[in-house]
Parts: C-alpha cells; structure tokens; sequence
C-alpha cells in the first residue's frame, strides 16, 4: 500500500479516531445524489463540477492526470482514461489485486510528504492539468495550493461532512472532467447492481439476517463496529444487527460500539466480519488471540459458519467499494458465505 493510503486508512480506518469528522458517513448514493453534483455530460470544455472546497474548472481535456491514490485507477479505467504516475509504489498493487493488469503506468512515492499530505512541489513537476486526490490529505489551505498548479478535485464531502464520495458521484465527475459522457455512469451502476443480485442469489439463507462489521483500532486494540462496508453487504440480503452503524443520525464514527477481546461475546449477529489489519495488527497477535478465545466458537455466527476474518484487499475491496473492487470481493467471499450452514440449512 503505498504512504498516503496507508496513512489515510491506518489513521481514519482503523486507529480508531475520535472525531466523527474522521468517520465515513456512508458510501451508498442514489441517482438524485449523483445529478446534483454538478458535474455537466456534454463533454464540452470549459466545464465545471462541485469539490468539498469549491468548484473545479477544467478548460480543456486533461492529458497529465496525477492520481493521489490507486483508487482512483479503477474509475479512470472504467472512462477509458490513466493517469501519468500514481503516488505511491508499484508493489502497492498487492493490495489491489482487482486492478492487476489495470495500470502498468508509472509510480512517484515522492508526491507525499514525510507528513503523508500531497506535496505541491513534487507534483508541480510532473506539470499535471488534473490532480485527483482526497479530503484525507488535503485541508482547504493544500488545496489552494494545489489548485494553483492544476484543477484539483478532492471528492464531494469534507472531514467534516464525513469526508467519503461514493464511486458513483466521483465517476459523475470524473465523467465531466474528463470530457465522458455521464451515462456510463448508469450503465457501470447497472452492471454493479446486477452482480450484487447475482450474488445474493446464491445466498438465500441469508436475506434478512443480521449482520455486524468489526474493525481492529491501531490505537486501542478494540473493535469498531463500523459502517464503511454496508453498502455490498446490506445489497446482499443482510441487515444491520445489534450496534452496528448505519451512518445515519448518531450512528456514525465515535458513537459507534467499540468491542474488546473481553467483550466478544457482544458479536451476536448472523453474520460477522472481523478485520484485523497490518496496520492494526502487525504481529497477528490480536488475531490470534482472538481465534483461540474459547467463547467464539459459541457465537452464532461460528456456528453458521459465517464468521469471516477479512484480510488487507478484502477490506480495501469494499471500503471504499468499487465496481472492481466490489466485483472481486464478491469472488473472494461469496463462497464461504454460499457454503455455511446458514445458507445451507445443514
């Protein structure tokens, strides 16, 4: 993973910030949110769509994109447009196995500061007409800065509003900075719907039960219930169980339950995944510990064999979801779940 984004995600993900500032409120977005972004589909320049900080305007079609984060590889894709360089390492795309064979372009660790905030200086170099980055490096102030070098856009949401933009409100404006006309953005959500579908098709044990989502904190080695995955797995059949978030009202970010290894027992769901990240977990041992407690295999979900321990891609994979991302991790868990006994009836 490459600096920023493991700063970013340790940090917001999975230390367990304090603010719910630094929590996501949701990653879903329906069409209504997407036509009121202002992003223009007429694929006419100059144009000009909403960002957290401003409005960007991009004059004419942009030829040196720099993307801050491999996260944006996968949607640039989908227009049929690459960035020049990518901030970060080529070994990063070991935590992005859904963009293998994506992006063979060209890596830059140097655009992030010791700091891990972009660094206007060594992006200014590249001479870039698009800066593709996000809320999670940039405050207002780094934005002037960057804007000043090329249009910049960060998303929609600031820190304060939660700070995530769903795929399908980036691609709108990705779609209209880039000159793409907005219906692929209907037609990519179709083909995302639909394997979602197809997949909780093959799940009907499942629809309607519940389900909880636990993220280990770097900082004080306790269990987030968090909202950040809720999208894929709710469009699966499954519901919110006993404290998790939904991101709406007061059941966001530092509201949320926080479980410790002496409160396993308060995984009650149908369904539970655990996410023990590198960054969180660099030694294995709270994952250990964990697995070995003898009160997990009395949870319930144990005993529907739908307990899964997610490990680094299968959580980048849905937080944020893409339609890559999600459509591989579908790959990845959908059989375990199609398997269990609560699918099953075994």
């Amino acid at each position: 993973m490459n600096r920023l984004s493991a700063r970013r995600r340790a940090t917001a993900l999975l230390a367990g910030a304090v603010s719910v500032g630094l929590m996501l409120a949701g990653c879903a977005s329906d069409s209504s949110d997407d036509a009121t972004n202002g992003a223009s589909s007429t694929g006419a320049f100059p144009v000009t769509v909403d960002s957290a900080y401003g409005d960007v305007t991009v004059d004419e079609k942009p030829e040196r994109i720099v993307a801050m984060s491999l996260d944006w590889v996968g949607l640039l894709d989908i227009l049929g447009e690459k960035p020049v360089v990518v901030s970060g390492e080529k070994s990063d795309l070991d935590d992005y196995p859904w963009l293998q064979g994506v992006y063979d372009g060209d890596f830059n660790p140097d655009l992030v500061t010791a700091e891990y905030t972009d660094s206007p200086e060594a992006i200014a170099a590249l001479e870039p007409d698009l800066i593709l980055t996000s809320v999670w490096g940039v405050d207002e102030q780094l934005y002037k800065q960057l804007s000043a070098i090329a249009p910049t856009y960060v998303g929609l949401k600031t820190q304060e509003e939660g700070g995530d933009t769903s795929w399908q409100e980036s691609l709108t404006s990705l779609a209209a900075l880039t000159g793409h006309d907005e219906k692929i953005v209907e037609e990519t959500e179709a083909k995302y719907d639909a394997a979602l579908s197809e997949a909780a098709a093959k799940l009907p044990g499942l629809q309607g039960k519940t389900f909880q989502l636990g993220v280990l904190s770097a900082e004080d080695q306790q269990l987030w219930l968090t909202e950040y995955a809720n999208e894929p797995l709710e469009a699966l059949g499954l519901t919110p169980g006993a404290g998790q978030p939904t991101g709406e009202g007061d059941s966001i970010g530092a509201n949320a339950p926080k479980y410790s290894l002496e409160n396993i027992d308060k995984f009650t769901a149908d369904v539970v995944f655990i996410v023990t990240h590198e960054y969180a977990d660099p030694g294995n041992k709270f994952r250990t510990a964990f697995e070995a407690d003898p009160r997990v295999p009395e949870l319930l979900a144990a005993k529907n064999e739908t307990l899964v321990y997610l490990y680094g891609p299968q959580w980048l994979a849905v937080n944020p979801p893409t339609p890559s991302s999600v459509q591989w991790w579908v790959d990845e868990i959908v059989p375990q779940l199609e398997a269990s006994a609560l699918n099953t009836g075994a």
